[in-house]
This record gives C-alpha cells, structure tokens and sequence, in this order.
C-alpha cells in the first residue's frame, strides 16, 4: 500500500511539474499578452471609427478609452521593446484580439509603427483631445492596416 501511495505521489507530482512547464512556454509573459491583448481591442475600436468616419474623434467616448488603453500598450512595449519573450507574447496578444487586423504578416509592421510613433508617449485625460501629435499617431496606425 505505502509503494503504491508513493507510486501515485510521484506520477501526481510529475503531472503537476510537466503541465506548469508546458503552461509558461504557451504564455512566457502574462503581462505582456495582456497588453498586446488591450492594444489589440483598442486597435479594432479605433480602426471601426476610422473607418466609417474617414478620422479619429477624440471627443467620442469609446474612442478616447480606445486611446488611452493604445498609449498604456505603448509605453509598456517601450519599456521593454529589447525584450525578446515580452514582444514575442505582446505580439500574441495583440493578434488574437484585433480580429484579423493584425496578423502574422503584418505584426512586425504594425509593431515598429507603434514603438515609432511619438505621439503616443504624452496622452491624458486632460489633454487628449487637443493633441494634434496623437490624432496622428493613431492615424498612421489606422492607415497601416488598410489592406
């Protein structure tokens, strides 16, 4: 009975082991999947406004929260762009959640546009909808996905 409760320990033990590896190879950064994930639903906010408006309205609501969960995304790729394992899981994220917009092919793109995008790095609330320099960072983001 002991062997066979040792036996079972052991094969529970490996089970655990060998799953826990498994699952921090599929998601090596939670965190950075969750960002790429929140800048992929922004993107395909602002991407259904650019396209039925020909712009990006900053005073909309929904396009502002869009804005500023794309500049969140932004500084945190910034802050880890040399980042092998966060920009590989970012860039995961990012694709499952903007439903199609963002793919494979175009990703590295897509991803050098928005970690050259200047704009991005002084949004607020307070002055969101004056800054010029942001309305056109999102756009050159919009126009990179034009197919």
């Amino acid at each position: 009975m002991k062997r066979l409760g040792l036996l079972l320990m052991c094969v529970a033990t490996l089970a655990m082991t060998s799953c826990s590896i498994f699952q921090s190879a599929a998601s090596s950064d939670p965190v950075a999947m969750a960002s790429g994930q929140a800048c992929g639903t922004a993107v395909q906010g602002l991407y259904g406004s650019y396209q039925s408006l020909g712009k990006v309205d900053l005073t909309a609501g929904n396009n502002l929260t869009s804005a500023l969960a794309l500049a969140t995304a932004y500084s945190q790729l910034q802050q880890n762009k040399d980042n092998k394992a966060y920009r590989t899981a970012f860039t995961t994220g990012l694709i499952a959640s903007s439903a199609g917009l963002v793919t494979k092919a175009n990703a590295d793109s897509f991803i050098n546009k928005l970690l050259g995008a200047t704009g991005l790095s002084n949004i607020n609330t307070d002055k969101m909808a004056q800054t010029a320099s942001t309305v056109s960072a999102i756009v050159t983001l919009m126009q990179a996905l034009k197919q």
